[in-house]
């Protein structure tokens, strides 16, 4: 009887059962949800529009450019200082223009840059660029995109809850085993987790 009871103790109950099926059921649905997520992501996104404008304060703009390197027209940012509202320029010297002309900067031509400088300098006029300020600078490049055909002017909804819960879950599913095989190779030393003695 006590032969018997001992080799029925060994075996893992339902409950044992349950709860390993779920161990390694739980993070396999988690990383095909984080596929399909990821998939259905790049799916359904489409590119912002070009016309993007930044703002920052007069020398930080160009801190991580090399100006040593010369710099595709077409890739610059339309950068303009936070104080004074005109374009920043990521070079040794700013191109020479004439009087009163604007320079045409990345995908924006001058016409283009005299509409946005024109009005980010007026608004600076008060003491610099204020959020409420940026936002209607930012409405304006958002308009000139449109007029050129590019009406999404950053992510959807959908494209970055696709994103995240691609992203989150994949990472929860791979590093939930991970964590279990580590905890598991710890105990079958006898040393224990990690920060506890023996």
């Amino acid at each position: 009887m006590a032969g018997t009871s001992g080799s029925a103790g060994s075996r893992p109950g339902r409950g044992g059962w349950l709860v390993a099926g779920l161990g390694c059921g739980l993070p396999l649905l988690a990383v095909l949800i984080g596929i399909a997520g990821l998939v259905t992501h790049f799916v359904i996104k489409t590119p912002n529009s070009p016309y993007q404008v930044a703002f920052s304060e007069s020398g930080d703009a160009c801190g991580s450019i090399d100006l040593n390197e010369e710099s595709d027209e077409e890739d610059e940012e339309l950068i303009l200082d936070e104080e004074t509202g005109e374009v920043l320029y990521c070079t040794l010297l700013p191109p020479v223009v004439g009087e009163g002309r604007a320079h045409a900067r990345g995908v924006f031509d001058a016409e283009e840059v005299a509409r946005v400088t024109g009005l980010s300098q007026s608004l600076a006029a008060e003491g610099g660029l204020s959020e409420a300020d940026r936002r209607d600078v930012e409405d304006l490049v958002a308009e000139i995109g449109r007029e050129n055909g590019h009406e999404k002017t950053s992510s959807t909804t959908l494209e970055d809850l696709t994103w995240r819960v691609g992203l989150y879950s994949l990472i929860g599913g791979l590093a939930v085993p991970f964590c279990v095989g580590l905890w598991a190779h710890f105990m079958e030393s006898g040393s224990g987790p990690p920060g506890r003695a023996g």
